[in-house]
């Protein structure tokens, strides 16, 4: 029966909302809970933390890491495998969804409250890690500065064509450098969107490297003035022919969105944090 299933739907594996797991995290005065499908990928895992005061002095630096253009702190990361619906000798991987939870910080002159700076600051922080002038060191910088050293590569080439007398690299230098970056590199997000979604205004914006058909969906959700929850769910694609485990993991990815609850004491539900958001008030 499962054999014929996976025939007709096109590919075996993938979330299964039959079968579910209850995540439950305390942040701050936050009780978060998601349901979540069990993983397909078999891996070791640490001792799962659950309480995470990132508003204790401290703290968030003391914990939070650099992921290319994205520092947080880690809160937790699950997969869902796609495969072909029947055994292949090449293991007939599709591509895997993989969801991240993020805890995020805004600089002080960003309101996270207010959505529209919100939306601002992720495609500012993107723009301004990639385009950066300080270039990271080679093999070791989170892609820090990697346009800009591309425009620097280019522009140093057709220098030393213009040298010999080949002015035409000089000429469509801008050119150059923008398809290097749009097929290669890190060319412009597409604008952050206030979405709304099951009670909650989300930040929602795509991230997409070059040409890649492998793309991370991001859900920001402010938590106070100074930081944000991110949900972040990365589509890799395997084998970019199939698109039905893709359709999939879009409704997959949506359904996880929407089970999303936050508590906040006993006489708090989510309708009342999202009043409280909503009017600028901060719910410590």
């Amino acid at each position: 029966m499962q054999l014929l299933k996976n025939w007709w739907q096109g590919f075996a594996g993938g979330p299964d909302f039959n079968k579910l797991h209850k995540l439950t995290l305390r942040l701050e005065e936050y009780r978060l809970e998601l349901m979540l499908p069990y993983s397909n990928i078999a891996s070791y895992e640490q001792p799962k933390q659950i309480n995470f005061p990132f508003r204790a002095q401290g703290w968030f630096e003391a914990n939070a890491e650099q992921d290319w253009h994205h520092y947080g702190v880690h809160v937790h990361t699950e997969g869902w495998c796609y495969l072909a619906p029947i055994i292949r000798f090449d293991g007939g991987e599709y591509g895997v969804l993989w969801l991240q939870l993020k805890i995020k910080k805004v600089p002080d002159a960003v309101n996270a409250l207010n959505r529209n700076e919100l939306a601002q600051h992720v495609t500012d922080e993107y723009d301004a890690h990639y385009n950066s002038e300080v270039i990271g060191p080679e093999g070791n910088g989170q892609g820090l500065g990697w346009n800009t050293q591309q425009r620097k590569k280019l522009e140093a080439e057709a220098e030393d064509a213009a040298s010999r007398g080949a002015t035409g690299r000089k000429d469509r230098l801008e050119e150059h450098a923008r398809l290097q970056i749009q097929s290669f590199g890190f060319p412009p997000l597409k604008p952050a969107q206030v979405i709304s979604m099951h009670g909650f205004d989300w930040v929602f914006y795509q991230e997409r490297r070059g040409e890649s058909i492998t793309r991370t969906d991001h859900y920001c959700l402010p938590l106070d003035k100074r930081y944000y929850l991110a949900l972040s769910f990365k589509h890799q694609v395997d084998v970019s022919s199939e698109k039905s485990w893709q359709r999939h993991a879009e409704k997959a990815q949506l359904n996880i969105v929407k089970s999303l609850r936050l508590h906040v004491g006993p006489e708090l539900d989510t309708a009342m944090i999202q009043d409280k958001q909503s009017s600028g008030l901060n719910l410590s």
